[in-house]
């Protein structure tokens, strides 16, 4: 009886184990994703087949992902609760600019709705979500950990000139301080026109039968129902396309990824590239700002357009040597200054960055 007793018990581990293995290799194992998903790729922007670095496009941070994810029934519930919470402490009445200084939002901290937090810990709503972000990004649970999670509003502007509420119809582009973000709508789509996150990476793609009409001009990622989420790399730039009637609510996160699953430097690197493509920018401005009125060509008699340059005066300094009047910018400063150049330049970057900052599963360390 005794053996057969362990015999029984032998088995209830194995199977336990068994069971305990494949929830454990759910992330290494690529499962094919919910029937109504669509898959965009950004397009490349850096001219070589390899990164720097030596890696290929495109990694998996090249793939934003639109999925099913909350029921119909479990979005509208979460919906409700928001709205509940947002009308009894006024959140939604004004701009959030403490939590989220360089972009102030209309939202509050989901820890702050304790009706929303118990609601989607009930409906294992971080379990499913994270479970899609591992498999989209090639990672693990422990790899992965929240460092924002909240509610956003926005409503057109015609809705908040009938009030003295301050809100937001769109978000300008940015990135997050995260790797992976992630957003869900909760509110169904024929209650707001416009809206969606738009990518910059995509304004310039082709919209096919394949983009599953997610997509729309100017690359905005506009999912089709509510419940469904959209997964993508928080340094792609994006921002909030405008909601043009209605209100549109959401659920964002931003999730950081494991030191030990990114390339080191790989992040600074390019905050180096964004930065002189900034300074560029900047050296510009500044040069129109002095040049005060002067003209593209002065010998011609031509003052009417103002052309980029410096107003030249060392005097102050140098009397007995004095250099005075007006000097143009340097054809490089105004090529390096010019928007598209810009754009292209910080999309190279992006694209380098999306390439290199994950490490293979192989080049982890154990």
């Amino acid at each position: 009886m005794c053996w057969k007793l362990r015999g029984v018990f032998l088995s209830v581990l194995l199977l336990l184990s068994i069971s305990l293995a494949a929830v454990s290799d759910a992330f290494s194992t690529s499962s094919p994703p919910p029937a109504g998903s669509v898959a965009i790729t950004v397009p490349p922007h850096y001219d070589s087949d390899v990164s720097p670095m030596g890696n290929p496009y495109p990694s998996p941070l090249h793939t934003i992902h639109v999925q099913p994810l909350l029921t119909a029934e479990e979005a509208a519930k979460s919906l409700e609760l928001a709205r509940e919470h947002a009308h009894v402490t006024k959140c939604w009445d004004a701009k959030d600019s403490e939590r989220h200084a360089a972009y102030a939002t209309v939202d509050f901290p989901i820890e702050e709705c304790e009706s929303l937090a118990g609601y989607l810990e009930g409906i294992d709503f971080h379990d499913r979500i994270l479970t899609r972000l591992g498999e989209a990004y090639g990672l693990e649970f422990d790899d992965m950990t929240y460092l924002d999670f909240f509610c956003a509003n926005y409503e057109t502007k015609d809705e908040m000139a009938k009030t003295e509420r301050i809100t937001m119809d769109r978000l300008a582009p940015h990135r997050d301080g995260s790797l992976v973000s992630y957003t869900v709508l909760l509110s169904p789509p024929d209650n707001f026109t416009g809206g969606g996150t738009s990518f910059d990476a995509l304004r310039d793609v082709r919209i096919t039968a394949e983009h599953g009409g997610v997509l729309h001009p100017n690359g905005v990622v506009r999912p089709n129902h509510a419940g469904d989420c959209c997964l993508h790399s928080g340094k792609l730039l994006h921002g909030a396309d405008p909601v043009t009637s209605g209100q549109r609510t959401v659920l964002v996160a931003f999730i950081e990824v494991a030191e030990w699953c990114q390339r080191p430097e790989t992040l600074a690197l390019a905050c180096r590239d964004f930065g002189r493509m900034d300074v560029a920018s900047y050296r510009l401005r500044r040069q129109e700002r002095m040049t005060k009125g002067k003209a593209n060509d002065e010998e011609d008699g031509d003052t009417s357009t103002p052309a980029p340059g410096w107003i030249l005066n060392n005097s102050r300094w140098l009397s007995k040597s004095a250099i005075r009047g007006y000097a143009p910018a340097f054809e490089t400063v105004l090529r390096r200054g010019e928007a598209e150049f810009q754009r292209q330049k910080k999309l190279q970057a992006e694209d380098i960055l999306l390439r290199d900052i994950l490490l293979k599963e192989d080049e982890r360390p154990d």
